[in-house]
């Protein structure tokens, strides 16, 4: 990455500069290479708000050795707005603190679990909670807000007050960026509570630096996970990346190999020098298929038939652009982008389901793009291709059979040798417009994908993750 505003303002005297211009002062984030750990760690305080169903797990999921839980002394107040810790034999230990005194204490991350909210004014919980702790997340830190899917609560005064959480884990987002902190969101159906643990260690982790502002919806899973290895989890399973010769279907390949998965790295003929390469580098295959091809969906069904048999991941990254505002594009414009980026995408997959090509539990994950959420000038085509996605990743979940999930994720600005060719001002603009004030790397899009992918995500279907840093562009 290239940034030298991010550069300077992380050195001493760019730290003077900039505050002395009144300048945004983004931090850098620390990212899995960084701090490889692949769960939460460190401080993190934990709350909840009386009546919730998710407090227990959530406790549970982080009573791991390298987690220091703590509590705040007035949750446990008989009567309030806050739910009790019980404790008892069998339960972790948890430190106790006083709000009121926090003095220098800083927190790593800050969890509070507001599913049993139930009427608006009971969203006084989350003020009383977060006022006087905010201040005291460490840069870098990780704030995850808990809350009950709002279509599936039981009065409409629920539901408003489980919506309000939206909003307000957007706002608080924005009030943390500058400190290279993210707030994001889990809502729960019940019955999905038991499976937050993946969520949660994605959330808290390293790993979504990238993520912040916003939502992810839990599940009540079809079906269970088997025994999973949390520091390899893809062990055993073979994935396909499609675009997987530079940017971020590179990245991809290379972090679904470090999570033990045997990757097949498809792409372009052209492409097939960097193909074979990064296979080697990841002790993968590589596959050369032009997708714009009208045969490429069977001719991917042909080499799974004969080389591999069942496959359990797919990862549908491969797109183009064709840029022109709609009175000057082209009918080839149109149809090539709409062809790569969402027809073939569709083709394949059903071309898969119905030849039983995927395994029990398989994982989908298609590239969608900020662009298809919000919009944007000269770019009809590719808009509406990535919205496509949006639209068929939320269908197709509701009828996966056989345990298969479907996700997607939406970059923002990624620093790829694509966005190193905009001109200087519009690169700028694009790094600079999000709650983050940078750009993301291919990294942060390859651990979303991953996280999609792990077993333990049963619960994530038909999800739509922006990786984009909040960008204000459709947030």
């Amino acid at each position: 990455m290239n940034d030298v505003y991010l550069k300077l303002a992380s050195s001493q005297m760019g730290k003077s500069i900039i505050e002395a211009l009144n300048l945004p002062k983004p931090s850098a984030l620390i990212r899995t290479p960084d701090e490889p750990l692949s769960q939460p760690s460190g401080r993190v305080l934990i709350a909840a708000g009386k009546n919730n169903f998710a407090y227990s797990h959530i406790i549970k999921a982080l009573e791991i050795e390298t987690v220091k839980l703590h509590t705040p002394q007035f949750a446990n107040k008989p009567g309030s707005l806050f739910a009790q810790y019980a404790g008892g034999k069998n339960a972790p230990y948890i430190n106790k603190v006083n709000l009121e005194n926090l003095g220098v204490q800083r927190f790593k991350s800050i969890v509070f679990d507001a599913s049993g909210l139930k009427t608006p004014d009971e969203l006084k919980a989350i003020y009383l909670f977060f006022n006087p702790v905010i201040r005291n997340l460490k840069s870098n830190g990780k704030i995850v807000i808990v809350g009950h899917t709002p279509q599936k609560t039981d009065s409409p005064e629920q539901a408003a007050a489980q919506s309000a959480l939206i909003g307000f884990t957007k706002s608080v987002a924005k009030e943390i960026g500058k400190k290279g902190a993210t707030c994001n969101l889990i809502q729960l159906d019940k019955g999905s509570e038991r499976k937050i643990k993946a969520a949660l260690y994605y959330l808290l982790s390293p790993k979504s630096s990238f993520v912040t502002g916003q939502s992810l919806a839990l599940t009540k899973p079809r079906s269970s996970a088997r025994k999973i290895d949390w520091q390899a989890p893809l062990t055993g399973k073979t994935a396909i990346v499609t675009g997987a010769a530079q940017g971020i279907g590179e990245e991809t390949a290379r972090v679904l190999a470090r999570d033990g998965a045997t990757v097949i790295c498809l792409d372009i003929p052209a492409n097939q020098g960097l193909l074979k390469k990064l296979a080697s580098d990841i002790d993968g295959h590589s596959l050369a298929i032009d997708l714009g091809a009208s045969d490429a969906a069977e001719q991917i069904m042909n080499t799974i038939g004969s080389q591999l048999g069942v496959i359990d991941i797919i990862v549908h990254n491969a797109g183009i652009t064709r840029d022109k505002t709609l009175a000057k594009m082209p009918e080839h414009f149109w149809n090539q982008v709409i062809d790569i980026n969402l027809q073939k995408i569709t083709q394949i997959n059903q071309l898969l389901l119905d030849k039983k090509a995927f395994n029990t539990r398989a994982r989908i994950v298609c590239i969608s793009s900020i662009s298809g959420i919000a919009g944007n000038f000269g770019q009809t085509n590719y808009a509406c291709s990535k919205a496509g996605i949006v639209g068929y990743v939320k269908a197709l979940s509701q009828i996966a059979e056989n345990g298969l999930t479907i996700n997607a994720v939406a970059p923002g600005f990624i620093e790829t040798k694509m966005t190193q060719q905009i001109p200087f001002v519009t690169r700028e603009v694009g790094r600079r417009t999000n709650s983050l004030s940078q750009g993301g790397l291919p990294l942060d899009v390859a651990e979303a994908v991953s996280f999609f992918c792990h077993p333990a995500s049963q619960a994530l279907n038909g999800n739509v993750l922006r990786v984009c840093g909040q960008n204000l562009l459709g947030a």
